[in-house]
């Protein structure tokens, strides 16, 4: 049974999908993984394959760098840090430096670090404090235009928006898992 907030949060993932025609995900930090918890795929031929449950190393994908960047860098877990494609960060040197990037630029972005030949694009939920959900955009890279990403981004931060308007904050207690 999923949590109340994946409940709240779905209709804006559904929103997202149409808006955007990508695959769209919701996730929560779990130890040194990101879980999925929510997917919309894509309904182009060429798009992300995932499926709710997934775990993948936080520090490698969109949606954990994003929740990571909530944290101060003395609460990045200790390596090592699992190279899931040549384009992966893997030391802590490089995480922290790329975390930087993810706090000024307000969301993340994972450029084929995950999976080869897909980008995505990561939003904090900062319905508790510190995050412990996000909502990303994964795109195949051969669809990948500059006015692309910027219509994403535009519409990712507007549904992380109305998400955070709607679900109520935790205060930090994390007790529906």
């Amino acid at each position: 049974m999923p949590s109340p907030r994946v409940r709240v949060v779905r209709p804006y993932l559904d929103e997202a999908s149409e808006a955007l025609g990508e695959t769209i995900h919701m996730g929560r930090l779990d130890g040194r993984d990101v879980a999925y918890l929510a997917t919309r795929e894509s309904h182009e031929y060429l798009r992300t394959i995932s499926r709710v449950g997934r775990r993948l190393p936080a520090h490698a994908g969109a949606l954990g760098k994003a929740l990571l960047a909530e944290r101060p860098d003395g609460e990045l877990p200790r390596g090592p840090y699992e190279g899931l494609t040549p384009n992966s960060h893997t030391t802590q040197e490089t995480i922290l430096a790329d975390l930087a990037e993810v706090r000024a630029r307000g969301y993340s972005i994972d450029r084929e670090e995950g999976v080869l030949g897909i980008a995505g694009f990561g939003f904090a939920l900062r319905y508790d404090s510190p995050a412990q959900d996000a909502i990303s955009c994964s795109v195949p890279v051969v669809r990948l235009t500059p006015e692309h990403v910027e219509r994403i981004v535009a519409v990712m931060r507007e549904i992380r928006a109305k998400v955070e308007a709607t679900v109520p904050s935790g205060g930090g207690a994390v007790h529906w898992r």
